[in-house]
């Protein structure tokens, strides 16, 4: 296993580890509890809300990380999808799934 497929590897468990804590917390909260008042039924909204966009996020990082597997086997991995320049270790040692050399990558930010 090479080192970047050990890093994708290792993000990956911990996106799943994250996933699976956020699952209970993203339920529908129960709005019809008379034992509790409405200010801890709002507070369990707010935090059903975040959960909810914690989820999303990780989902979206999980499909990143799936995707740069998926580049690694092709062996395309490590260069940018838009201009095809490497990627430079350092960039791929801090965030092993970019899909961006950082000259691209702030332009699909501009976007």
């Amino acid at each position: 296993m090479t080192e970047h497929q050990a890093r994708l590897q290792n993000l990956k468990a911990h996106i799943l580890e994250e996933l699976d804590l956020l699952k209970d917390q993203a339920d529908p909260v129960a709005l019809d509890q008379p034992c509790i008042g409405r200010v801890a039924r709002i507070d369990a909204i707010q935090q059903n809300e975040m959960a909810k966009s914690n989820l999303r996020y990780f989902l979206s990082q999980l499909n990143e990380v799936n995707a740069a597997l998926q580049r690694l086997e092709d062996e395309e991995y490590g260069f940018c999808e838009e201009c095809s320049v490497d990627i430079p270790d350092a960039r791929l040692a801090i965030k092993p799934e970019v899909r961006y050399c950082v000259g691209c990558q702030e332009g699909q930010e501009a976007r």
